[in-house]
């Protein structure tokens, strides 16, 4: 069960929805536009475009005016170009029981009167259905549907001693069929509800701790979307900075930013993974360009960036990866991206190696995180040297995971990869498995505590 805080938009599924006057005559205009590759005249249709059309323009002349006076030591063009695709495909509807996944929801809330130390019990399911088009002056023509569906269970409460607590299990799939059955997402709803009345009763960790941290597939998918998947982007820079990209990995092309037994691709094209639907699987992008696996880190080395149409310095082409959300402008984005290690081993033998780690450094317990809250653990447990036995532990922070850490204290990666679809306005897919790290500090957060309410909560009666 992945635990995840989502957030998913919706907007411009409907061309009509962009605020244009359809009543306006359409006229005939000389504008520069990187859609078309270069000046063009022909009918731009209403004013709606005009603003789009003419902010193109004056980027157009400033970069062709401005930097065409400098002397640039790497020239980089604004636009590639790319080969024209055609591929129609048929168009997808939503089909779902609404009154079904509603009395289905209900039930899950209904769970909210057996846990009297809950404060609140909430359940959403959000259904999206998208079919989109795409022509340019290049002679492409695409037409492809996608579908996401996701539900999600928000649970909250409060420690004895104010601290605010909260449980977020999330399922989201490509595949309606693929979404928990009743019994499945009751169950699970009343596992995240035990395990939130544990957290209030469990101890809080100590001020400082430093050594093996173990994160499972779940918790470990968070980490490399937040420090890989947002740092292999192939941005451009603005204009005059040296850089080949922007982000932490800017300057790091071609270097080590992992331990050599670690491999990272991007891969759009795989549409399943584990028997499990992916929601970052696509065909063609958003420009236009067919998708394609691209090797982003190789034995530890950067050795790609995820770039789109709009050209970097040493990556003159697009690797099919400029993806848009809804109403906005392209860039380049995740697709599927897949953590592969040339040495994993089992859950269970990682375990013991952060037993016999804490023993050889005589500490009495290592610590290993099952699912994570942004970049803090939410469910971090003690894992004991003598026995291996778990104690959940509450109120924690990491204050050394970054870049570096994946690169010097990253020891080892498990066999167990779990499959985390992330929705938004651009969906997405994570698929990483456990991550054992050889140093981290584990820090009791400095947050201040919430007064606990007054009065009791009322009895509930139906």
């Amino acid at each position: 069960m992945a635990e995840k805080s989502r957030q998913d938009e919706q907007a411009g599924h409907q061309q009509s929805d962009v605020g244009c006057d359809a009543e306006q005559e359409p006229h005939h205009e000389l504008r520069y536009g990187p859609l078309a590759g270069g000046w063009h005249s022909g009918a731009l249709g209403n004013d709606c475009v005009g603003p789009l059309v003419a902010e193109t323009l004056l980027f157009g002349v400033f970069t062709h005016g401005e930097v065409a006076d400098q002397a640039e030591e790497h020239p980089v063009d604004d636009f590639a170009k790319s080969i024209p695709v055609q591929l129609v495909e048929p168009t997808i509807a939503l089909n779902v029981n609404r009154d079904e996944w509603k009395k289905t929801l209900e039930s899950a809330t209904e769970l909210y009167r057996q846990y009297p130390d809950i404060q609140s019990v909430t359940a959403s399911a959000r259904f999206t259905v998208v079919n989109e088009y795409l022509l340019n002056t290049e002679g492409t023509v695409t037409r492809n549907g996608r579908a996401i569906y996701s539900v999600q269970v928000n649970a909250a409460t409060q420690a004895p001693d104010g601290m605010r607590l909260g449980r977020t299990p999330a399922w989201t799939v490509a595949k309606l069929s693929e979404l928990p059955t009743r019994e499945k997402l009751l169950r699970d709803t009343k596992e995240a509800l035990d395990t939130l009345v544990a957290l209030r009763k469990a101890p809080i960790v100590e001020e400082e701790y430093r050594g093996p941290v173990l994160f499972s597939p779940d918790a470990a998918d968070d980490v490399v979307a937040s420090l890989i998947g947002g740092n292999v982007l192939g941005r451009k820079p603005q204009l005059g900075a040296p850089n080949r990209t922007t982000g932490t990995f800017a300057t790091s092309y071609k270097s080590r930013i992992l331990p050599p037994f670690i491999d990272v691709v991007d891969d759009p094209t795989l549409k399943e993974f584990g028997g499990k639907s992916l929601t970052g699987s696509y065909e063609v992008d958003s420009e236009g360009v067919k998708s394609a696996p691209v090797d982003i880190i190789e034995k530890g080395v950067l050795t790609n960036y995820l770039v789109g149409r709009t050209p970097i310095r040493d990556f003159p082409e697009s690797n099919g990866h400029g993806r848009a959300a809804p109403a906005a402008p392209p860039g380049p984005n995740v697709g599927v991206l897949l953590i592969k290690s040339s040495e994993a081993q089992s859950p269970d033998a990682l375990k013991k190696r952060v037993q016999e780690m804490v023993s050889n450094q005589d500490k009495p317990y290592g610590y290993r995180v099952e699912t994570m809250a942004g970049t803090a653990p939410r469910l971090l447990y003690r894992v004991y040297a003598k026995d291996g036995h778990e104690e959940l532990v509450r109120g924690a922070v990491f204050s050394e995971l970054d870049v570096r850490a994946l690169r010097s204290d990253l020891s080892a990666a498990g066999n167990d990869p779990l499959v985390s679809n992330r929705t938004g306005g651009i969906p997405s897919t994570v698929i990483a498995p456990s991550l054992l790290f050889d140093e981290l500090q584990v820090k009791r957060a400095d947050t201040s505590k919430d007064k606990l309410p007054y009065y009791p909560a009322p009895p509930l009666t139906k």
